[in-house]
């Protein structure tokens, strides 16, 4: 009798671990917003907010940049999901991954990042987030390598579909200076992703993909 009291109760356990709320977010007040965005993400018909804060510098003069995907209650902001983006420099000078824009858009994160290596390279990153199978993937990427006087290589993937663009396109050169111009060019592959990367163990500028009949290494 125990035994089949505990089978009917099993399933309304599991449920209600399920629905349990999260944790009500609390995010010091030294912290510094960079960035915000509400919209839907989980197609529930209610939006969701997600937000990026920069922490204090640590004794290394170092701070987290944090993600914070948060479901909005009653009772103010509960917190869904928490990524650090980077650990960066306090006090150098901006050469390092600067928030441009955050946006939800078609129930997706979509995050757009520039990064400053010196001289006359800028980088450009878009990554856009979903959530599906209970968990937080990539689903898309566009990186776009500039220097300045030569123009910029342009790399796009679409995780789901395995669709990858490789392109180049000039920027016309500067006038006090003579410089080689690419030509303009646009090459299309496809590439089958076994798994998506994971938003959890996703590391920003530090993913390469290779591809035999592709002689560029693509950044994502």
């Amino acid at each position: 009798m125990k035994y089949l009291l505990l089978l009917f109760l099993l399933p309304f356990t599991v449920l209600a671990q399920t629905k349990a709320p999260n944790q009500l977010l609390n995010i010091p007040k030294s912290y510094k917003k960079v960035a915000e965005a509400t919209g839907d993400l989980d197609k529930d018909g209610k939006d969701e907010q997600v937000m990026i804060y920069d922490t204090e510098p640590d004794k290394e003069d170092n701070f987290k940049r944090i993600l914070y995907i948060c479901r909005i209650t009653d009772g103010g902001l509960s917190l869904w999901k928490q990524k650090v983006l980077a650990i960066l420099p306090a006090h150098s000078m901006p050469q390092y991954t600067d928030v441009k824009d955050l946006a939800i858009n078609r129930n997706t994160i979509v995050l757009k990042q520039e990064e400053y290596p010196g001289g006359r390279n800028l980088t450009q990153y878009t990554h856009i987030f979903r959530f599906q199978q209970n968990d937080w993937y990539l689903i898309g990427s566009r990186t776009s390598l500039n220097t300045n006087c030569w123009g910029a290589q342009i790399f796009e993937i679409n995780f789901s579909t395995g669709d990858v663009v490789v392109s180049v396109v000039p920027d016309g050169g500067c006038d006090e200076e003579k410089s080689i111009q690419p030509k303009k060019s646009r090459k299309q592959y496809k590439h089958t992703f076994t798994t998506l990367p994971l938003l959890d163990t996703f590391k920003f500028g530090e993913n390469e993909l290779h591809m035999p009949e592709c002689k560029e290494t693509i950044y994502y």
